[in-house]
């Protein structure tokens, strides 16, 4: 604009205009406001770029404290389920062995009721991360992605969970309903060694199970970090790097081919197609 206007300026024909002064300072402030007016609306646009960006990132940064807060809550579930799991069977071998020695030692301290409210805590903050991924699927094509891992692990620790309740149903001490003594429990007789074992087998399953969706919730907060909080900082986190090479690592970088793995070779992703097939298949008929 200003390159225009200068060539404008020396391109007229000064001279030959009478009077020249006078049509000369009104062209001159003609000028002159056309130059203020035109840098005025680039500097409007560039405040209005500028706004749009910040009000971006302040968006941005309310989701992203809403991933962690969501985050937080889903870790400290998966920690307490699991090792609620794996305490009962540790306490269970240590009972055992010290008995054995003819050293008195307490029952083991897990319940079931207890079991069950850490398993229902589990599966609600899943669910919330995965309505999350729903509810912010604008930000990235990629969530959706997410949102299915979450769902296959999901589903894989209520398929684990399904044996080990089975065993621990019969295992765990039980306390005597309404007792005037709180605490008091049925009579309870320790498991043979074939039973403990059947029951650790069990349990590395469902843990197992747990951890896979930690693994997927650390790798969602990686990929969240840097797609929402990246621009700030120089540095940008590296993927997850299991030592196992069977373990699934989820990334945005590859999220269509991870999408498509999990709902064609999962458990999960199995059923559902098969459910699917099944549906299409009712319509078929009815229509």
């Amino acid at each position: 604009m200003a390159d225009y206007l200068s060539k404008l300026w020396n391109t007229l024909p000064w001279a030959s205009l009478v009077p020249s002064s006078a049509i000369a300072t009104i062209i001159a402030a003609t000028l002159g406001a056309l130059v203020v007016i035109w840098q005025n609306a680039k500097q409007a646009r560039r405040a209005t770029a500028q706004l749009r960006h910040t009000e971006a990132l302040k968006l941005k940064m309310r989701v992203y404290e809403e991933i962690v807060g969501l985050c937080r809550e889903a870790g400290d579930a998966e920690v307490s389920y699991s090792s609620y799991a794996r305490g009962f069977v540790t306490d269970l071998t240590l009972y055992r062995e010290m008995t054995r020695a003819g050293l008195s030692w307490g029952l083991p301290k897990a319940r079931v009721p207890s079991l069950f409210e850490k398993q229902a805590q589990f599966n609600k903050a899943v669910i919330a991360l995965i309505s999350l991924a729903e509810r912010w699927g604008v930000i990235h094509p990629g969530l959706e992605m997410y949102r299915t891992a979450f769902g296959v692990a999901l589903h894989d620790a209520g398929i684990a969970f399904d044996p080990y309740r089975s065993l621990v149903i019969r295992l765990m001490p039980t306390e005597i309903p309404n007792s005037p003594q709180q605490g008091s429990l049925f009579p309870w007789t320790l498991p043979d060694d074939a039973t403990i074992q059947t029951l650790e087998i069990a349990t590395d399953a469902l843990i197992k199970a747990i951890d896979s969706f930690g693994g997927f919730m650390y790798d969602f907060q990686i990929d969240m970090q840097n797609l929402l909080v990246g621009e700030l900082f120089e540095h940008r986190i590296a993927p997850r790097r299991p030592l196992d090479p069977k373990i699934v690592v989820a990334q945005l970088d590859d999220w269509e081919k991870l999408r498509s793995y999990f709902e064609n070779n999962t458990a999960w992703g199995k059923m559902k197609n098969d459910i699917d097939a099944q549906v299409r298949k009712a319509n078929e008929v009815r229509g």
